[in-house]
């Protein structure tokens, strides 16, 4: 199958310039450019640009997708309102990587699956629509996307046993459709995802008591107050509701919806959470194979049934059935010898359980006689063991 690449950026904040415009036609003179977007498909050759310096400069999610398993996501994100010293705890393999730019966080995740088969595999064109939620959820302090691409470092083996799990968010069991979309885009198993979600509580409601609020805006510092007011007057906070209640769940009893577990002290180690995979997987593998052999148990007893119901059919009208053989003989095709020996093995088994099996081989031995003479219909009878 020939090269497959698929390049997508997608403008969320704010749309392109012309200027910018221009410049990205100087990238690429074939793609799909509009003033929020940039699309190309590649069945040879390569990119011209740097998705990086894209990202930095005009693009707010990036998604990559070839047809050899490699896929990469990035999003761009406000360097003053986010936390990118936690965000590294997350970040220690390869699949997930933290870039500091002047006035930005590029955070991006990939998985690279050599065992991709073409027939499995899609054209990219649409995880844009399905990830780029999880930018909004990491602008207000949700993290489990993070969570998620650390867990597929261990499916991948890139952590070293004795790593420590980094803070566990909340509402891993309740996963979104932006998450499930992560999930399958870096092709974590879900087994994994349930042994990991063992220490994940429940996300706190969206909607806080007004008077938690107003006492926590009371507690902050002046100097802090003044600060946040300033970049607002500035036009260097974009979204400065969206920060303040980020900071309100984060440092509220009760408040959080995502942070979970911050003593990273107390969290497992890689090689606790593979051997619990591993038990779990065992346990699921058992599981199934329980379940397959109690539905083959199942399809045999139903087969049996069938089976018996169809053979006291056929003693109950024995004589009519040996017309049948007979007329089906006198076709001389390979369907109709075919369909006679179906019949006689029928006649065989109800002839066994109305003990007239004497009866049988003596009319079965007269019908072999008349027709000896058919070397055809005497391999078949004698494959199917009605020797006389």
């Amino acid at each position: 199958m020939s090269e497959y690449q698929y390049y997508g950026f997608q403008a969320l904040d704010r749309p392109l310039s012309e200027e910018d415009m221009r410049w990205l036609r100087g990238l690429s003179t074939r793609a799909d450019i509009t003033t929020t977007s940039f699309v190309n498909v590649y069945h040879w050759g390569d990119f011209r640009g740097d998705p990086v310096k894209l990202m930095e400069r005009c693009f707010d999610a990036f998604v990559y997708v070839a047809n050899w398993g490699f896929r990469r996501f990035m999003v761009r994100l406000p360097r003053a309102s986010f936390d990118a010293a936690r965000v590294k705890q997350y970040c220690q393999y390869d699949g997930a990587s933290l870039l500091k730019k002047k006035d930005c966080i590029l955070l991006e995740f990939n998985c690279n699956d050599e065992s991709c088969e073409w027939e499995d595999w899609d054209d990219g064109s649409g995880w844009m629509a399905s990830l780029t939620p999880l930018r909004e959820n990491l602008l207000d302090g949700d993290w489990r996307c993070l969570y998620l691409a650390w867990l597929c470092a261990i499916e991948t083996e890139s952590l070293p046993d004795n790593a420590k799990e980094p803070p566990v968010p909340a509402g891993l069991k309740d996963l979104t459709a932006p998450l499930q979309a992560l999930v399958d885009f870096l092709d974590i198993d879900t087994e994994l995802i349930e042994v990991a979600a063992q220490r994940s509580g429940p996300r706190a409601a969206n909607e806080l008591p007004a008077s938690a609020l107003k006492e926590w805006i009371h507690s902050l510092a002046v100097a802090e107050k003044d600060e946040l007011l300033l970049r607002i007057a500035q036009g260097d906070e974009p979204n400065p509701r969206r920060r303040l209640m980020r900071g309100f769940r984060e440092t509220t009893p009760g408040g959080s919806t995502t942070r979970g577990r911050e003593d990273s002290a107390s969290g497992r180690t890689v090689a606790e959470i593979s051997e619990a995979w591993r038990r779990r997987l065992e346990a699921k593998h058992l599981r199934l194979a329980e379940q397959a052999e109690k539905e083959r148990e199942r399809q045999a007893r139903a087969k049996a049934q069938a089976r018996k119901k169809h053979v006291e059919g056929i003693a109950s009208r024995a004589p009519a059935v040996w017309k049948h053989v007979s007329a089906w003989i006198a076709k001389r095709t390979p369907k109709g010898y075919d369909r006679a020996v179906e019949l006689l093995v029928d006649l065989q088994d109800a002839a066994a359980d109305t003990n007239r099996t004497d009866e049988f081989f003596e009319q079965l031995q007269a019908l072999r006689d008349r027709h000896a003479s058919k070397p055809s219909l005497m391999r078949r009878l004698r494959d199917a063991g009605l020797a006389g």
